[in-house]
């Protein structure tokens, strides 16, 4: 074991117990700043508004698993489940939708109480006028109005007007209506109200950004609906309000099919009507000319057979009639996209998909534009998709009416191939025959239209809504500000503030603070701490003085022993890197703690430029060796007995104007060597290595050298010298110690909020008490934590 390692202090590993021991000195300073800071996040927590959260459940009906309502709406129902539910979230959180709820709600224009320490918003009973635009388009601006109500008069206060209730009033170019609530408390005072008046786009995107919807689960098409807002009530009827309106614009969406079908068989019936009536009317002139009033065996035959070639022949001009309408919608567009054409009457499967796939794209457009943008990746994308949609569609009608047409051709070549049969008839019926069956063409195509009428309106009755309210709107709160975790960080930052300080005070500092800071950067063996003395008179040692500051000078007496300093090996220099570290003092005490053992000790004061040792030592300092070397004194003159037994003084002498020569003479030499011939220790004062080189030049009179580091004195900047000279061996067998140590945490005069020493290793070194020493008058009085809760753990296990 080297000797760093043996006067190394075993420090603590437990981290807990060092960041307690670090800071439970600085108690008092924590006690202010956390209570400070609690104190702010009330204050702040004060001025939050509370946020309250409307929730409801719905349900949205898939069409997959119901039947649907009708088959006029069967081309739409190919949508799988999680695609409606993305969708319908969508659209419940689109903006058009939400700007109807705040148009019904009158939300653009909305109440406020402005408070000393927050601002309330006011809504349905709790607010005494509601505003309503006469005109809602034209808000473009926003703008804020105070103003007050005089209930006794029955007026209000605003824009430097008097208006009466229930009128109107001019706000930003625009009339808004006044509406009173006669539920309102009137004897409420102290009121500071005023209206924030906004568009409606604006007020919409506000609702908006606070309403989430989410489904219960993967598989799932019940949403859960939940709305944030200040106010609760407001944030129920716009949920109840967004739902009815919902379902309002659902049902309509679905109408359309049914209506644009029931136009376009409207539109036949008109055209066919006209048609069955000139036909009839023809039917009734021939048979009354030609005295004809039925058909022989051989016409009816004919007539059976083509009839039924007829029909087809109708039916299918009626579906190229429907595809004509669709190719136009394709190719012009209807005012509401994703509004897919009547396939009621088209039984292709493929052009109905493709048109439910063009509804679905455009719907998914829609949705990029509202939330990427016009120019967007996915925009580009989902437009390129539409129109190639529309192409394969366009195709796809080419084909079904190129398919139609050859079947059309195949009908009419079989009805020419009828014309033998024809005219085996007689000219009469024959004549007749033609007549009848446009007749019957014509009869068959409006029992057909009038069929489809009928489903396409009972269809259209018998649509129901897409959402269903589960669980009406209900409010809850509020969920913001939760004041714990106010309270929580305002404790944070008031325990950060205080480590702050803390590292402040004593991490960023210059000087010198822990043990620490040392055997960081030098591998120089200590051999004692120091506490700082709080006393006037140098000596803080004596025959049974039994202080923690005694005790550690009688340490340190042991330790130098380890270091080489012996009866043969006697001679100790003290020295340190500036002025004021301690050095008078540590030899000083060093010096009576080896007279106490009985040894005859020579305090030899070397700092012959700013001496100390006679003044606190009380003795003369001329003549002295400054004196000596010059000749001009005897060495029983210069060698001076004190107060101390055993203890004698060296002093400095007068003051020369070079030291450093001096040092080198050999009058100085001869001199070393009869005091520790006539005294057993000789502890030597020298100057600070700093400043000058008075210390490195007695290096080959001394055995040991006892260097100071002082804390808070010693600037940091110096250990790196330090360690130098240890390296390079500028000194015999060379070691530290550690003086002036302070008690951690914040003083009160002589009450100090720490324990111990605490300064020695940065996370709560330090000796104490308890350990059997004496406290003397002098000393501060301290609280031992450490020594309270062993006693505690003790009456417990006892």
């Amino acid at each position: 074991m080297n000797e760093q390692e043996f006067f190394k202090e075993k420090q603590e590993t437990n981290i807990f117990v060092q960041v307690l021991q670090k800071y439970l000195p600085f108690w008092p300073l924590f006690a202010l700043t956390i209570p400070i800071a609690m104190s702010v996040a009330y204050v702040y927590l004060k001025s939050q508004v509370p946020i309250y959260v409307a929730t409801a459940k719905v349900l949205l009906k898939d069409p997959n698993k119901g039947g649907g309502d009708s088959k006029v709406l069967d081309a739409l129902n190919i949508f799988s489940e999680k695609k409606i539910v993305d969708n319908e979230i969508l659209v419940l959180r689109s903006s058009g939708l939400m700007q109807q709820v705040v148009d019904s709600l009158d939300l653009y224009a909305t109440v406020y109480n402005e408070g000393k320490v927050k601002t309330e918003e006011l809504y349905g009973t709790n607010a005494p006028i509601r505003f309503i635009a006469l005109n809602k388009d034209s808000i473009y601006n926003y703008a804020q109005y105070y103003f007050k109500v005089d209930w006794k008069n029955r007026t209000v206060n605003i824009n430097k007007q008097q208006i009466p209730f229930e009128s109107t009033v001019l706000l930003d170019n625009l009339r808004y209506r006044l509406v009173m609530n006669n539920r309102y408390n009137t004897a409420a005072s102290g009121k500071n109200f005023f209206v924030r008046l906004r568009p409606i786009d604006a007020a919409a995107g506000e609702i908006i950004g606070s309403l989430r919807a989410t489904p219960l689960s993967n598989v799932s098409t019940v949403l859960d609906v939940k709305l944030e807002s200040p106010e609760p009530y407001k944030a129920k009827d716009v949920l109840t309000q967004l739902f009815a309106l919902y379902n309002s614009e659902g049902i309509d969406d679905k109408n359309q099919i049914a209506k644009r079908t029931l136009n376009f068989i409207d539109d036949r019936l008109k055209y066919v009507i006209n048609q069955l009536d000139s036909v009839e009317r023809n039917i009734e002139s021939y048979k009354s000319q030609e005295a004809l009033y039925g058909l022989g065996a051989q016409g009816d035959m004919y007539f059976q057979k083509v009839q039924s070639l007829d029909v087809r022949s109708g039916e299918i001009d009626l579906q190229l009639d429907l595809l004509t309408e669709i190719r136009t919608y394709i190719l012009k567009k209807g005012k509401n996209p994703g509004t897919v054409p009547s396939l009621s009457m088209v039984t292709d499967a493929t052009l109905a998909g493709l048109l439910s796939q063009l509804y679905s794209a455009e719907f998914e457009l829609q949705k990029n534009i509202a939330t990427a943008g016009d120019k967007s990746e996915s925009v580009l994308f989902a437009t390129e998709r539409v129109e190639r949609l529309r192409t394969d569609i366009l195709e796809n009608l080419g084909n079904i009416k190129n398919n139609l047409l050859t079947i059309k051709k195949d009908i009419l070549k079989e009805l020419a191939a009828n014309s033998t049969l024809l005219k085996m008839v007689p000219q009469k019926e024959r004549g007749l025959l033609a007549i009848s069956r446009q007749q019957a063409i014509k009869n068959n195509i409006y029992s057909f239209l009038l069929q489809k009428r009928e489903e396409t309106a009972l269809s259209s009755a018998s649509t129901s809504s897409d959402l269903r309210v589960l669980e009406q709107a209900s409010s809850y709160g509020p969920i913001r500000p939760v004041p714990k975790d106010f309270y929580l960080t305002g404790f944070i930052v008031g325990l950060l503030s205080a480590v702050f300080l803390v590292l402040m005070k004593e991490q960023f500092k210059s000087k010198v603070l822990f043990r620490d800071d040392i055997e960081e950067k030098t591998k120089i063996p200590f051999v004692g701490e120091i506490v700082q003395a709080n006393t006037n008179t140098p000596i803080v040692i004596g025959e049974g003085k039994r202080t923690v500051i005694a005790e550690q000078f009688r340490s340190l007496r042991t330790n130098l022993a380890y270091m080489g300093l012996t009866d043969e090996y006697k001679t100790l220099m003290v020295t340190s890197s500036v002025s004021s570290e301690g050095k008078s003092f540590i030899a000083i005490n060093l010096a009576i703690s080896f007279c106490l053992t009985g040894k005859r000790v020579a305090l030899v004061e070397m700092d012959l430029r700013k001496p100390k040792l006679s003044k606190l030592m009380n003795v003369q300092r001329d003549p002295g060796i400054s004196n000596f070397v010059a000749g001009k004194a005897q060495f029983e003159e210069i060698v001076k007995e004190t107060t101390i037994p055993n203890l004698f003084i060296i002093s400095a002498g007068a003051i020369p104007p070079n030291p450093t020569e001096l040092i080198g003479k050999q009058a100085f030499v001869d001199m070393i060597a009869r005091i520790k011939t006539e005294f057993d220790y000789v502890v030597i004062d020298t100057a600070p290595i700093g400043p000058v080189t008075d210390a490195q030049l007695l290096k080959d009179f001394c055995d040991v050298t006892l260097y100071v580091v002082r804390h808070d004195k010693t600037p940091k900047i110096f250990i790196r010298m330090i360690n130098e000279l240890y390296v390079n061996k500028k000194f015999n067998n060379m070691c530290l110690v550690f003086n002036g140590l302070k008690k951690r945490g914040i003083s009160f005069g002589n009450f100090n909020a720490g324990y111990g020493y605490g300064y020695g290793y940065g996370y709560g070194y330090g000796y104490g008490y308890g350990y059997g020493y004496a406290i003397d008058d002098s000393t501060p009085v301290l609280i031992d934590f450490k020594r309270i809760w062993r006693r505690f753990k003790k009456s417990i296990r006892e």
